[in-house]
């Protein structure tokens, strides 16, 4: 199973969610489902996804276990995948698009993707890409006790210089 979530952001994601539709509809994860939580993006309808708005903890535990890929936003559902040995397809919300009040996600992604810990999507046309690497790499084990470098590293980055 594919999953997908936007997070409970109050700005919209149809970046990702649109992205991953079109790829769904192409055919591109083949009869595998594909299960979206789609936040507030309820005016989202897809063809070749299941959607659900809102999931209880142990739905969104139960789905990220399970989970042969996630691809997610630029969030804390990224610790999450990590945690579960997990190689997140990571799409960050953009304060260009309106999908955050600025692009700390972005910084966020950069960091983890420098150390290979996601395989990043910046932009909708590089899901299909991200989805084929993010499927052929094997997951670093989740490093005990750097975790906490890695966020102070993105910390220091988006403070002001």
């Amino acid at each position: 199973m594919i999953f997908v979530t936007v997070g409970n952001a109050t700005q919209g994601f149809s970046r990702l969610l649109d992205a991953v539709e079109k790829l769904a509809v192409s055919g591109a994860f083949g009869s595998e489902e594909v299960f979206m939580q789609i936040g507030n993006n309820r005016s989202f309808h897809p063809k070749a996804c299941q959607v659900a708005p809102f999931l209880t903890m142990e739905e969104f535990q139960s789905r990220m276990s399970s989970a042969r890929l996630i691809v997610c936003h630029g969030g804390c559902t990224v610790f999450q995948a990590l945690r579960l040995g997990k190689l997140p397809v990571v799409m960050p919300r953009m304060k260009r698009y309106g999908e955050h009040v600025n692009d700390h996600q972005v910084i966020f992604v950069k960091a983890l993707t420098a150390e290979h810990r996601v395989v990043p999507a910046y932009e909708a046309g590089d899901l299909a890409e991200a989805v084929k690497e993010a499927s052929v790499r094997t997951p670093l084990p989740w490093p005990e006790g750097q975790m906490q470098t890695l966020i102070g590293q993105a910390i220091r980055e988006l403070l002001p210089k």
